[in-house]
This record gives C-alpha cells, structure tokens and sequence, in this order.
C-alpha cells in the first residue's frame, strides 16, 4: 500500500508538510526552543532503548530523564563512526526493531571510511518541508518550476540515499499527484546523452555534484544545451572551490548554491542563501563546534561539527563526530534574505574535493557511485578494509588501493575473496577495456594539509569529449 495512503503513515506527513515547512520563519525565538528541547527530549529517550546509547548513556551515568533542554546536551557522550560500526546490525537500532522494513543506508565512504545503519519512511517522510524550504528560498514552486536531479540513482542502489529518496518518496507522491516537472537523470548516461535531455526539459534548477557541473559546463561552452537556462543551480556532496563556482556559474548565465548535508542526517543541514550565508535548519538539528579536546568552541571560532539529529527513527545519530568537518557558527543570526537562523560563517571546510571518473565513451562516474568497497563488505559480513581509495591513472587504466585492518587479518572471508568480489564490481561498472588492478597497500597515504579524498583522477575533459 502506498503509505502516502495509509492513514498512520500518510496523516503524520501531511501534518509535517503543511506546518513544518514554515516553522522556522514562524516561530518565535522563545517558541523555537521549546520545539527544540522537547525534539531533543524525544529522541534522547528513544536512543536509551537503542544498544549502542544504552551502554554509553549507562556508563556516562546518564539518563533520557537528566536531559530537559538543548544546553543538558553536553551531559551526553560522543558517538563516533567507530561506534556505529561496532554495534552494526543490532546494536544501533531499538531491539525488535523490525530491519526487514527499513532502510539500510551506506555512506559513500569519501573518507574511505564508510559506515552502514537503517533510516525509515518516517525518517525521511518527516525531512521532506527541508527540501520544500530550499525550493522556497531560491524563489521556485515545487509544483510549477522545472526541477532536474542529476544525482546517484546507479547500480549500488540498494544502499543509496537519492536511489531509495526517490523510490519512497518522489515514485509513491508521483502515483497520486503527477510530478512531470521532476525530472531524474540517469548520471550513468553518456554526458553528451545527459546534455541533450537536459537541452529538451529546459530545467529551472539544477542539482548536481560540483565535478559533473564542471563537465557540464564544459560541453555548454562547447556549444551543447542552448536551451539549458536555468535560475539557479545547487550543488553539495564535495568541496566547491571558487575556479569551478565561477566557470560554472559563468556557463549556464545564474548563481550557484551549495547544500550542506550527509546521508546520516537525512536530509540538508545547512542551505545557502542568495546572500551566501549557510542556514543551519536548526528545528531539525542542533550543531556543535568542539576542539580537538572535545570541548565546545566560542561562537565565530572554528570547530570540528557535531551532529545532533533531532527527528526521525531506525538509527539515531545524536552528539556523533562522524562527518569530520571544520566548521564556524555564526554568532550572528541576522541575515539580509530574511530568514534569521545560525549559519555556518564561510561555508565548511575539510570536505574532500570528489572527482568523478571519466570513461572513453563519454560516461561520467561520479564518486558516490564508486562506493561499492561498503557494500562488499556488508554483504560479506566483515570489516576487513580499513580504508580503500581509487585512482584512475588515465583514461583506462584504475587502481584500487585496499588497506587491510590487522587486526581483522585471520577472521572472515580471505584478502583474496575480498579483492575478487571488488574487482568483478567495478568491472561491471568501468566495462572490459579499463585495466583495472587491485593493490594491497600496507598505509593509504593521507595528506597533511588537505581532506582525504577516496577518488582521484587525472583525466581531463578536453581528454574525452
């Protein structure tokens, strides 16, 4: 049944979608904070029935009950990646909770750490207004204006947050009100492809990673998509560096925006606005700046973020380090656009710069997609990878770096069954005439002064197209 339909499913979102979308404009600052300590009160009791907080809060001699507002919050301990993966399957979610009906959700790894935990229909049912909000900011009607969404809707999309978005979502609101002014493109298409049917939807937004716009805007200074003219673009998942803002911004004649988000927050975090400040959606998240001491840092000083999650079900994510980015709130909340909210000050930094590989037929791979290392690995039942980066030395020829955790290295499935099962993935994905090449590597080599990103290549558009 389309939960859309189903009055216990369907009436909550209706509820969200009408009353939620709006709030963070509506509300007092008083108002805000009420909905904000009682969020957090909620979730903080439903963490307590999941293993992984049970044995933390218990061994923090910390209670659901101890926590009243959102200052109690630094009562509670961190949650790192390790922990999720630790307590993996069960421990991250409520015992008896049923997985077989939720959604089991990889991160892209573009750290070359990825993670595995379970989101719900509510969950990401409940984050929809966010995604509403965007639309309204940026002046676009959702039912009106042209929406095309080049994002991973691949092959790994079993695990994918945009594949499974769309699928819940996007196909089940599609069967009761049509939604022809979405439109989802297959990224795995030859970008000549892409451009051509982007040229024939005439699409008012846009959202993308910065290196496929890089390649899109390439082919349109070439001469492609005359008709692509849209009013603002949107881009996030990798660090957009200031060159590519302006050659792409220059291409298609409009501004672009960055969205700040992650697959363990469900949605978008943080929005830029016309005057390029980041809205934090600060009724859905609480954020924290800390040192490397994990102590809170002064507003307008840096920090590495910390995740609070104030919504939603399956895995929750409070007080979690995981996404290892440096960040400044605002001490500020006034904003020219309007809307006063905290806002991250100058972006994010530590984000990886993601490259997409490129292929001799014109294909374009971006990152996320490349994750199956995750995937393997769960299918496998082990954590043997510690870390895994891929390199393509040029237009066929890739290395798949694979480092091996030590302390896993007698129990499982062998190197060897790991390394065959990686290989016969991406060969089905790059094709038979890229030479492709496993590496067992001892230490992946992680840069000193900037993020570490999982995919580098060195092809060039001129290279292809």
């Amino acid at each position: 049944m389309n939960p859309f339909l189903n009055p216990i499913t369907g009436l909550p979102f209706l509820k969200n979608f009408l009353f939620d979308t709006g709030r963070i404009k509506r509300l007092s600052p008083e108002e805000m904070d009420r909905h904000r300590n009682n969020s957090l009160r909620k979730i903080v009791k439903y963490a307590y029935t999941v293993p992984l907080y049970y044995k933390k809060y218990r061994e923090a001699n910390i209670h659901p009950d101890d926590i009243k507002k959102i200052s109690d919050i630094e009562k509670l301990p961190f949650v790192t990646r390790k922990d999720i993966s630790d307590f993996y399957p069960d421990g991250i979610v409520p015992k008896g909770y049923n997985k077989k009906k939720a959604q089991l959700l990889n991160t892209s790894g573009s750290t070359g750490k990825p993670i595995s935990f379970f989101t719900d229909f509510k969950t990401m049912a409940e984050s929809v207004p966010i995604t509403i909000r965007g639309m309204q900011m940026y002046k676009l009607n959702w039912r009106k204006s042209r929406f095309a969404y080049l994002l991973n809707y691949g092959t790994n999309s079993l695990y994918n947050v945009h594949s499974i978005s769309k699928n819940v979502i996007h196909s089940n609101v599609n069967s009761i009100i049509p939604l022809k002014n979405h439109q989802y493109f297959n990224i795995l298409a030859p970008l000549k492809n892409i451009i051509k049917q982007l040229d024939e939807f005439k699409p008012d937004f846009i959202v993308s990673n910065p290196d496929t716009y890089y390649h899109l805007a390439f082919l349109k200074n070439k001469g492609y998509g005359k008709n692509i003219n849209p009013k603002t673009l949107a881009t996030g998942g990798s660090t957009l560096d200031s060159k590519t803002r302006k050659y792409v911004e220059d291409a298609f004649g409009c501004n672009m925006h960055e969205l700040y988000g992650s697959v363990e927050s469900s949605s978008v975090i943080s929005i830029e606005c016309f005057k390029g400040c980041w809205h934090i959606q600060h009724d859905y998240y609480h954020i924290e700046a800390v040192d490397e001491n994990g102590l809170s840092v002064e507003p307008n000083k840096k920090g590495k973020i910390v995740l609070t999650r104030l919504f939603g079900k399956g895995t929750p994510f409070i007080r979690y380090t995981g996404l290892d980015d440096t960040i400044l709130l605002s001490s500020d909340y006034k904003c020219g656009c309007g809307l006063n909210s905290p806002f991250f000050k100058g972006g994010i930094e530590g984000r990886p710069s993601l490259h997409n590989i490129i292929l001799k037929d014109g294909r374009l791979i971006p990152a996320p997609l490349l994750s199956f290392v995750p995937i393997i690995l769960d299918e496998l039942k082990t954590r043997k990878v510690k870390q895994y980066q891929i390199i393509q030395k040029n237009i066929d020829e890739i290395d798949i770096l694979i480092e091996i955790d030590e302390n896993l290295g007698n129990i499982g499935p062998s190197n060897y069954m790991i390394f065959d099962k990686i290989e016969e993935a991406y060969k089905n994905i790059v094709g038979p005439d890229v030479k492709l090449s496993i590496k067992e590597v001892k230490k992946i080599k992680t840069p000193k002064d900037k993020p570490f990103s999982n995919v580098i290549s060195y092809v060039k558009p001129e290279d292809v197209y």
